[in-house]
Formats: structure tokens, sequence, C-alpha cells
């Protein structure tokens, strides 16, 4: 059975000579057919006595109508109709026959599924995750706090979406936590009725010292510049503790010929020392600099004061305690060779490089055109009742804000409730302001606010819960306006609004945060972040700290290589969604999304500047789709070396939608059978034909290992590696002494790479690839739906917060198989996902 079995079982029921009319339905056709099926194919290896994978079949039944063992006659249809089962050395049913039992099963499977089962109907509560919660509170309250840094980090698992209900729980060690968020939320939001006094500084610098070859208002790569430059910052001292800031600064670049522009970033935080030796800072914004130093220009940045963390400095005099911050001015221009020389840029180079020349920064704080601010207005909004019936106000103010919070409108006892807090409250607290932040603290704890809306069966509140579910797929956070709006009219049922609000969702600049939270869980891209690159092998990949207390140690705030690879995967499955592109692209595409310093990684020319785009891709530059990406391919990788299992498992998992059982524990280790570190082993098809030898590790790297074959073309920093050295030689890692630069270290890696690397595999029920271009035809023609269909349960699992089930096996695929007409665009998936039953009803 070749891997495109799927697609041929069709032309088996109905070819000539195959009849399933003699298959009894139900119970009798188990006994006369399936049962003898499952005997003379399955059970010796799933039975009594051995259980592979820990499946057993001897003591299956067939009475699919009870609703019981249907997950196991699920996996078992899933292996037949793949051809993954019994094994390809064993002996094979007949096409017909294996077609038989399919049927059999899919057809009572659909029967069984169709029966309404109370329990798995009941309503499951989930709580926001902290990514929810985030953009939940910025868009509640009209600005962002930095909340979620004190809340306990939600579960990760490997390429599961962590906003399930198996995950989100919400227990009492908890509440603390979020009251305390709250709290310090409500501070910020609502504000006294007296003005606070503005703290406005500004500092200049000038071009003195130029004659030495750089000036004291530049800023240099690599160099924070003379003591009191721009690159070691402006001083904050005494400024106040909450509002909106703003942050000007005059600038403009030096650029050498050929350079068009450089990124200016300004952070904000503090400094150990004249190094730069950062404990702490968080980006105010980045200018783009085009304009010379004779056509200064301003740049003009916002952010709250709260985001911030300033550093308390005790006076030596007075023994006074004051918080201070710096601004400081970093140059960010990259592109991708801030390594090439001795590991660092020395002076001469710098001054080749793009500057950024600052005439001027100024700091305000806080904002005060428009007091009380718009968020505390949005709250204790103006009217005449404040002043005419205070018990009148303080109730629509508690209308207004709960119905906001809960997203829907509160309920009559649910504003009593509040009302009553706020009156026992009132007392105590002396202002309405003091009391409001406290009650609207105690809203921001409720279950109605922290867990997903859950309906009480009314068609009005389902409505709602259709405008959060939408919301919080898409975006992330609470709907807006808009959809609240058609909820409120009723108007969510409609299929045709349904797909008009998926579209303005994703074209929203908000959905940006929904594809980069379900694709670095999809790929599970937090991996790479904890895969320690050799830097003697690999010295360009990362940024050291060039001089000072830390030289030497990975530079902890400019962007690295490995930082812009999680970013071009999180772009690119962003394009793919606004191409309205084929799911497909995700295993081959004709264009990458790239910056310079990534381009350059990937010896892709003519790109420059930091900022992310569509770059059309030449056979040559063996990229295109995910399986190149060297997000994958790093955080499934040791450091050293590429892993060929590691990558396997993600293809097989995140792509092919299959789940690979970890090794038992009672299984040596792929090292262990080869004696030697895999990262050392040059001929990595021979370690693992040796690990097939033990029968313990056969059984699974015989599905394993040629899936991960393909993928010894890239090395463990995701570049393109046709050629390695032969058996037996090491590879040195960089030394100044010899290579002098990197240039020098790889003339000497092109010296003693002779060897083609052989890439062939033989993919499990398929044919014979030799690279991975191979590998990738190979998927989109005989395995495309897999691809399809695993997208797109990722997408609805993600959306309605929930694993999938047996119960929603014929959604998925009356889904798939409209999607497959167009060829899977997944824009129009998204649509089809969000008007399906299975969305519109996941939390009834």
């Amino acid at each position: 059975m070749t891997p495109s079995a799927r697609l041929l079982f069709p032309a088996i029921l109905f070819a000539p000579g195959i009849s399933l009319a003699a298959i009894n339905p139900g119970e009798s056709g188990f006994r006369e057919t399936v049962a003898p099926f499952l005997e003379k194919n399955c059970v010796a290896c799933h039975g009594a006595e051995k259980k592979k994978g820990k499946v057993t079949l001897h003591d299956i039944h067939g009475d699919l109508a009870t609703g019981g063992g249907l997950d196991r006659w699920e996996d078992v249809l899933d292996m037949l109709e793949s051809g993954e089962m019994p094994p390809e050395d064993e002996p094979q049913p007949s096409d017909g026959e294996r077609a038989a039992v399919v049927a059999w099963i899919e057809a009572g499977l659909r029967s069984a599924t169709a029966k309404p089962v109370a329990v798995e109907s009941a309503p499951t509560a989930r709580r926001l995750t902290n990514f929810e919660y985030g953009n939940t509170m910025a868009d509640l309250l009209g600005f962002r706090l930095n909340l979620i840094d004190d809340l306990p980090q939600d579960p990760v698992k490997p390429y599961v979406s962590n906003n399930t209900a198996e995950f989100m729980l919400l227990g009492p060690e908890q509440i603390d936590k979020y009251l305390a968020a709250a709290r310090r939320a409500m501070a910020s939001a609502i504000v006294d009725a007296e003005k606070p006094e503005v703290f406005k500084t500004r500092q200049e610098w000038d071009g003195t010292g130029a004659e030495k070859g750089s000036g004291n208002d530049e800023v240099a790569l690599w160099s924070p510049g003379s003591r009191g430059s721009p690159g070691l910052g402006m001083g904050l001292r005494g400024f106040p503790k909450t509002g909106e800031f703003r942050v000007r600064v005059q600038a403009s670049a030096i650029l050498p010929e050929g350079i068009g522009e450089m990124p200016l970033r300004l952070v904000m935080g503090y400094n150990l020392n004249e190094n730069q030796s950062t404990l702490l800072m968080e980006p105010i914004g980045t200018a783009l600099l085009r304009n010379f130093p004779d056509d200064p220009k301003i740049f003009e940045f916002t952010g709250r004061i709260e985001n911030f963390p300033p550093r308390p400095v005790k006076d030596r005099r007075t023994g006074e305690v004051t918080d201070t911050m710096t601004i400081t001015a970093q140059n960010l221009y990259d592109d991708g060779t801030l390594n090439d020389e001795n590991r660092f840029l020395h002076w001469p180079r710098r001054m080749e490089m793009p500057r950024a020349v600052v005439s001027w920064i100024e700091f305000e704080g806080p904002l005060t055109g428009t007091w009380p601010p718009e968020h505390h207005r949005q709250i204790l909004f103006d009217s005449t009742l404040r002043e005419t019936d205070p018990d009148a106000y303080v109730r629509e103010v508690l209308r207004r804000f709960l119905s906001r919070a809960f997203r829907r409108p509160a309920s009559v006892e649910e504003i009593d409730r509040f009302v009553q807090i706020y009156a026992l409250l009132r007392p105590e607290l002396g202002t309405l302001e003091a009391t409001m932040r406290e009650t609207l603290s105690m809203v921001l704890i409720t279950p109605q606010f922290l867990l997903h809306t859950v309906a009480d069966g009314k068609l009005v509140t389902q409505q709602y819960e259709l405008a959060s579910a939408l919301s919080y797929f898409l975006w992330g956070s609470m709907p807006d306006e808009t959809l609240l709006g058609l909820a409120a009219q009723g108007k969510l049922d409609d299929e045709a609004v349904i797909a008009e609000q998926v579209r303005r969702l994703l074209a929203d600049g908000r959905s940006e945060a929904f594809v980069r939270n379900f694709t670095i869980q999809w790929m599970s891209l937090d991996k790479m972040k904890t895969v320690p690159i050799n830097r003697d092998l690999f010295p360009r990949f990362l940024y050291y700290v060039p001089a000072g207390e830390r030289a030497g140690t990975e530079e902890p705030y400019r962007p690295t290589i490995r930082d812009h690879m999680t970013d071009e995967t999180v772009h690119f499955v962003a394009e793919v969604i606004r191409r309205n592109a084929s799911a497909l692209d995700f295993v081959h595409s004709d264009y990458a999304m790239l910056n310079q310093p990534l381009a350059a990684h990937y010896g892709v020319e003519g790109v420059e500047g930091n900022w992310f785009r569509p770059v059309p891709l030449k056979p040559e530059h063996h990229l295109g789709g995910l399986l190149t990406h060297g997000s994958v391919l790093v955080g499934n990788g040791t450091g050293s070396a590429p892993h060929p299992i590691y990558r396997a498992v993600w293809l097989r998992e995140a792509i092919l939608g299959d789940e690979v059982a970890p090794p038992p524990a009672d299984i040596p280790s792929l090292t262990d059978t080869a004696g030697e570190s895999a990262e050392h082993a040059l001929s990595i098809k021979d370690l693992l034909a040796r690990h097939r030898t033990q029968e313990s590790c056969n059984d699974c790297h015989a599905r394993l290992d040629p899936w991960g074959i393909p993928f010894e073309q890239y090395n463990a920093i995701g570049q393109y590696q046709p050629m390695v050295p032969k058996d037996g030689v090491r590879v040195r890692g960089f030394q100044k002494e010899q290579d002098m630069d990197l240039k020098g270290y790889r003339e000497y890696l092109d010296s003693i790479c002779t060897v083609e690397v052989d890439a062939t595999a033989r993919v499990p029920y398929g044919p014979e690839v030799t690279d991975m271009s191979g590998l990738k035809q190979f998927l989109i023609k005989e395995r495309k739906d897999d691809v399809a269909r695993n997208v797109l349960r990722r997408l609805l699992t993600y959306g309605i917060g929930r694993e999938l089930g047996v119960r929603d096996r014929f959604a998925v695929e009356k889904i798939l198989t409209k999607s497959k007409q167009s060829g899977y665009p997944m824009q129009d998936m998204i649509v089809a996902i969000c008007q399906s039953p299975v969305f519109r009803g996941a939390n009834q």
C-alpha cells in the first residue's frame, strides 16, 4: 500500500470485482469479517502477549453504537488508511480486504458520533492564557502594561497548543497573582483628579572629537562611545512612577556608499557599567534612518512609564534613595558580518559601517495635555449623574465596565453584587476614584473575566460567545465593538457575516499576535533558545560582548541570527495566510521571508535592511517552506551537528500530524549505540543503521530515520551543507592564530569538506528520495492531504481551545474536502473553520 492509499480508497471501493455488500454492518460484520482480519494481520503484535506501542486489539469489541472504544477504532482506521499497518516487512492484506474493513469502521464511527453525548457536550471552563490575559487587559483599559511577567508561566508541551482546558486550569494560588496584577492595572487606569507634575528633560550632543574619527554624538556598532555620548545614554532621575511618556530624538545617519538605511533603537532601563552590561532594559522604539547629518529628522515614541524598570540609587550625602533610568541609543545595523573579524568589530571596521548621529534626546512625562486621560474617562465617564445621582452614576460605571470585561451584557444580579462591594469599600477608601479602583480590581478576578465565556443555553449568550471565540482565535483578545454589535443584533449565525468578520480580523494588525503565538506553539520554536550553539564551530552565529567585564559572553540585547530565525517563521506563516496561499506552501514555496542578516546567513544576495519582506528564491538557495527554516533546523539539532532523529520527529509531528512516542526508558540512546557522540559522527546513516540492528530500536526507527536523512544537507545552524569531511576527520573550531578571521576559517572548512552528503533515503511506504528537494516533492505529491489535514486540525484545536476527538473527525474531513477543491487556501480554510459547527458550538 502506497502513501497515497487514502486517495485510492474511493477507486478501490468501486473497482470491478470488489464488493462491500457482503460485509454486514454492526456487530455481525465485525464477527464475520473485521475480527478475522484483525486476528490475521494485527493481533500478533497488538494482542495479549505482545503490545507494540501499548496498543492491544485482541479485546476490542465491534459494538460501536455504545460509544465505547471509539478512540481505539479511530487509531485502527488511521493506520489502515495511511498504509502504515501492517508494517512493510509483514504480509499485507489485499487492497479489497483493507478497503472493506476501512469502510466498516468508518460507517460505524460515523453512526456512533452522530448521536449526542451529554458528557462530551458539557461546557469546559478554561482560563485565559497569559498571552490572552495581557492582550485583553490592554484592550479593556486602552493601554498596555507588562502584567504577565508576575503571573505563573503557562505550561509548554511540544507541538501542542497550551490554550486547552487541560492546561488552562484556575487554582486558588493564582488568584492572589491576578489580584495584584489587577490592582496594579487599576492604579494606572484611574487617576486622581489633580494633575501630576510633569517631568521633562533633554540632553544634547555635538560632534566634538570628530577630528579623532568619531564625534561625541555618534553611535557606532558595538561601541557605546565616549562618556556622556548617546550610546551610553541620557540619565533620568526623579521621574514620575506612572503615566504615559513621550521620547523625541533628533537623529541622522552616516551611511557608506551602497547602504541606504540603518535602524537606531532607543531602550530605557539601566546599565551596570559603561560597557553596557545591561541588567534590564526595554525597547522604546526604533527609527529607520535614511537621512544624512545635513538633514536631521525628529522621531517620536510613546510608552507607559510603569513598563520600564527603574534602578534605586542611594545618595551618598543624604542617604535618600532615588529611582534612576537611562535612555540609550543602539545602532542595530546588521549585514550579517558583525562577527567576521576575530569575533567582533575592531575600531577601523566600525568606522566603515553605518553610524547614527544623535543631536538630542528629550523625555517628557506623564503627558497631561488632556486630563484626566482618555483611559480614565472610558471608565469614569463625564456625566451630570456624578453630582445629581451618585448611586446611579456608580451603577452605570459598573454596568459599562462589567459588560466590557465579561464580553457580554452584564446581568442585573452581577451589577448589584458589585454595587454592594462598592458600598462596603467606600467608607474605608474615601474617594470615588480609590473605591472604584478596588471594586474593579475585584471584577478582574472573577471567573466571568478570567475564564472564557461559557454559554448558559440562551441564544443571545451564544452570539456573544461566538464573538469572543472569533476574537480570541484570531486576535488573542476580547471582541471589539463591531463583533459585540453583531452579537447584540443576532447576526453571527450568518455564515456570510462570519466570513466577512474573519477576513476583517485577519486584516487587522492585532492578528499578528495570533500568528506569532500559534506558530511558536505549532512549530515548537522555543526549543531553539535552549540549544547550546558551539561558538567554536559557528563563531558567526551569535553576537558577543566585545569588551569589559562581560567580554566574550552573549550580547543580551542585540538581535542575533537566532532571533531573526523565529521572526522568519512567524512572518512566513503570516504571509501564507495573507496571500491566501496553499497550506502546501508550508512544505515548499518559491519565496522566503527574509531580512538582511538572515539572507546573508543563508547566502541570498540583494536583501538590505532589518525588516522582513518576501524574497523570490532560486534553486541554488535550497530554501522554501518550513522544512528549511533555520528555526526548525537549529531547534532540532545539537548546536554542533544536525540531528536526523530530532528533525524526523519534528517533520512527523509538526507537518504530518503524527504522534511520535518518546523512546522507552530502557532503550539505549543513539549515541550509546554508536559508542560515540552524534555530534562527531560524520556518517550519520551508518550510525542509524547500526542503531536499527537492535530489535528494541528497529520498530520505531525504521519508520522514523528515513524522514530525517534528507535533513543532513543542512548543518546545525540551518545552512545548506552539500559537502562534509570524510569519516575519521574531526573538525576543529575557529582559532584566531591560525585563521586570522572568519574568511580564513571558511577556507579551512572548504579544504577538509571533500565528501558529498549522502541524503538518500527510502521514505516509509514510499519511494527513494535523494535530497531535501525530493522529500518536499514527495510530501506535496503523495502526502498533501495529510499536510493540509494537520494544519487544519491544529488551527481548529487552537481556535476552540480543546483537543479534537473522534466526534470531530467527519467535520474536519468535510472542511478538508471543500478546501482541497481550491488547493487548500489558508485564509479560506480559517473562514471554513469559523463557520463549522465544531467551532460555533465549541463552548456550548
